[in-house]
C-alpha cells in the first residue's frame, strides 16, 4: 500500500468542561478487503520522537476499530449503539477501558471521505470523557499535497 492520500484527524476530549482538542494531518494509505476499508498511516506522538505509531483504521458497516502499534497495540472499537471494552497502551501500562459510541457517520472510498464519530470513554463504568474523531480522507493530487 503506497501513501497515496492525506489524512487530517480532529480530536476533541472534554474532561470536567475542559475541551482539549488535537489535530494531525500525514500522509496515508488506503485499501478494500474482504468488505473492509483500511487506512493506515504513521504518526509521531510528539516532535522529539524519532519512532513512528502505525494506525490502522478498519472501517466496516457501523463499526470503527482504531488500532495503534507503539510497542505493545491500542485498540478502541467504536461501533454505534453498543459498548466494548477496551485495551489502551499508556506510559505506565495497559489499561482496560469501556467505549460506548454515540453516532458515527462515513461516506468513504477509493476517492477519499469522511469519518465522524461521537463516543464516550468510562472506566469502572464511572463516565471519563465525552470524544469526537473527525477523519478526512482527500487523494493527493486533488489540489493537495504534504
Amino acid at each position: 500500500m503506497e501513501d497515496k492520500y492525506i489524512i487530517s484527524v480532529v480530536g476533541t476530549q472534554l474532561v470536567d468542561d475542559e475541551q482539549d482538542v488535537l489535530t494531525m494531518t500525514t500522509t496515508a494509505s488506503y485499501s478494500e478487503r474482504n468488505g473492509k476499508k483500511l487506512i493506515k498511516y504513521k504518526e509521531y506522538p510528539d516532535e522529539d520522537s524519532e519512532i513512528p505509531v502505525t494506525t490502522l483504521l478498519k472501517l466496516e458497516e457501523n463499526k470503527l476499530t482504531i488500532s495503534k502499534k507503539m510497542g505493545v497495540t491500542s485498540q478502541l472499537i467504536l461501533e454505534c449503539g453498543k459498548r466494548h471494552q477496551c485495551a489502551y497502551s499508556t506510559p505506565i501500562g495497559v489499561m482496560t477501558i469501556g467505549v460506548y459510541t454515540e453516532s458515527m457517520e462515513y461516506e468513504i472510498d477509493a476517492q477519499g471521505g469522511f469519518i465522524e464519530v461521537s463516543y464516550t470513554l468510562d472506566f469502572n463504568a464511572d463516565l471519563e470523557s465525552k470524544n469526537t474523531i473527525n477523519i478526512k480522507l482527500t487523494k493527493k493530487g486533488d489540489g493537495i499535497n504534504v
